[in-house]
């Protein structure tokens, strides 16, 4: 019963709505899920978003300035004693529109002025909303859905382009990861209909169209300037503006590409000024070369390692091709990332030796059901070599894009766990189920501990061992003094341990969790105690 009691007192935000904010507009924003305590304080990843809480439970408003960047804020929510997960609310810097019920038929439809971000709720079965769009002959018409990437909704949503007697002139399905987006040129003045139905996330056998409260989605809907996405994916260490390209739709000639800084849960983001569409850009700790694919030759040339390698497959039987020297004995690593920023490249990587052709290695698939290639060779001789990539099933677009990190292959280590908050029991500790993925033979001890903890809260340092079941798994147990209350944040780190025959690397390992895609955290939340006598 105490267990069940302690349960319903936890603060629970399921999710914010509106899930997205116009710059320089003052917002009320409900947070949905469960405050057994009311007023609960808020804290955002983004200084300039700071959300005031309102008198109701559930009720904030939100003033954000006229220069905000566009991007996302990850909020959480935390009372005494519990907190919430993170939950993003995306910004804009165009104007918002609620959809207006009745939608479901297309004389019902709600009108759009674009450029608009408009956003709704599929709340019931066979629910679909439908919004009406004014083109004109010559004009390149984009309509973008965030949904599942990246507010999480549970939902596998399809966008249809339809004319007045709801004949479909393009539909659109799984582009951004599972999110639909469709491009459209018209070819005469006319009025069209934006449709947007689902089905859920995981298949349930049910035949129809389905919804629920958490089918929470946006559309960027724009004849106007359109950033698609941001090359390179992956931004070198101290990287500038002159290394990124934009590519989308109705780009002007010269692009003024822009930055947010990255948070503790937001990798950078680029942007171009007040346009719709942004990019995240995942970081790396060191200097790269940064290399575009050559369109004007047979292959692009690396002159030094590390390197991130970018570029489309955008034509049928493409092969993309870099080349580099190698040293003898050196493993190297090439790491495709594509899919996991929402793009439908299949990658496939292969590396071969110029001199003789003879194939090195060759890689299309991770694991299951993780479609970016990563190989990983160690050259007998020192020799140039070529990197290819390609598409596994010969899909080609614009959108099918990727950077991939070319590199040295030290022995390593990575730490990840399930969830980025954890709470003290009323026992007074908690243990946090750590997994260790050894990489290239790394096969030292590791002593794993937190740092960041306050007075009076502390870490039981677990050893990783180099071989058997700690090897892989670990739990990290914190103990906490019966008079501590604490809501903040903490990391988990892991130092290699030296022995008489390894030296330590000077390495510390920090510990991650995947909140989204392409997004980790190495911040975490911790909160205590959970319940007081």
């Amino acid at each position: 019963m105490a267990c069940c009691s302690l349960a319903s007192a936890q603060v629970q935000l399921d999710r914010l709505y509106p899930p997205v904010v116009s710059v320089g507009t003052e917002t009320a924003i409900k947070a949905e899920g469960k405050f057994p305590k009311w007023p609960v304080e808020a804290v955002v990843d983004r200084e300039d978003v700071k959300l005031v809480v309102g008198k109701d439970s559930g009720e904030f408003s939100l003033n954000l300035p006229s220069d905000a960047p566009p991007g996302i804020a990850w909020v959480r929510l935390f009372d005494k004693t519990s907190a919430s997960k993170l939950v993003p609310l995306l910004i804009e810097s165009t104007a918002t529109l609620e959809e207006v019920e009745p939608n479901q038929k297309i004389n019902e439809a709600t009108a759009v002025e674009l450029p608009a971000v408009v956003y709704g709720r599929l709340a019931k079965s066979n629910d679909i909303d439908t919004y009406r769009v004014h083109l004109k002959k010559g004009q390149t018409f984009v309509a973008s859905t965030l949904a599942h990437r990246p507010l999480g909704s549970p939902m596998d949503a399809v966008m249809q382009l339809v004319d007045q007697q709801g004949n479909v002139i393009t539909q659109a399905d799984d582009d951004r990861g599972i999110d639909p987006q469709l491009v459209y040129l018209a070819e005469e003045d006319r009025e069209l209909f934006v449709r947007i139905f689902a089905f859920p996330e995981v298949p349930t056998g049910t035949i129809g169209y389905a919804g629920s409260a958490s089918f929470v989605y946006t559309i960027r809907m724009t004849n106007d300037v359109y950033v698609d996405h941001v090359l390179p994916l992956v931004q070198p260490l101290d990287s500038s503006a002159s290394a990124s390209t934009a590519f989308g739709w109705n780009l002007p000639p010269k692009v003024d590409l822009q930055f947010q800084d990255a948070t503790d849960q937001s990798p950078r983001i680029a942007n171009i000024g007040s346009s719709l569409g942004w990019q995240w850009q995942t970081a790396l700790s060191h200097e790269a070369v940064v290399i575009t694919e050559n369109e004007s030759e047979d292959f692009a040339t690396a002159p030094s390692l590390p390197c991130i390698f970018s570029g489309h497959i955008s034509e049928r039987n493409q092969t993309d091709r870099l080349r580099f020297t190698v040293k003898a004995g050196t493993r190297y690593e090439a790491v495709v990332h594509s899919r996991a920023h929402g793009f439908p490249l299949d990658s496939v990587l292969r590396v071969i030796n110029v001199a003789d052709d003879s194939e090195l290695v060759r890689n299309d698939d991770v694991a299951r059901k993780q479609y970016d290639a990563s190989v990983t060779f160690t050259p007998k001789t020192a020799d140039e070599v070529e990197l290819q990539v390609s598409d596994l099933v010969d899909g080609h677009s614009l959108r099918h894009a990727y950077s991939v990190v070319i590199d040295e292959a030290p022995a390593t280590v990575e730490l990840t766990v399930s969830d980025a908050q954890f709470a003290i029991t009323k026992d007074g500790n908690v243990e946090i189920p750590i997994t260790i993925a050894r990489k290239h033979g790394f096969n030292h001890e590791l002593t794993i501990t937190a740092e960041g903890l306050p007075e009076g809260i502390h870490a039981e340092a677990v050893v990783s061992e180099a071989k058997g079941d700690t090897s892989k798994t670990v739990k990290l147990k914190l103990v906490a003094d019966k008079t501590v209350t604490y809501q903040g944040p903490f990391r988990i780190t892991a130092r290699p341990k030296a022995t008489d025959d390894k030296p330590s690397p000077s390495a510390t390992f920090t510990a991650g969790h995947d909140l989204r895609d392409a997004v980790q955290v190495k911040t975490f939340w911790l909160t205590a105690p959970a319940t007081k006598d």
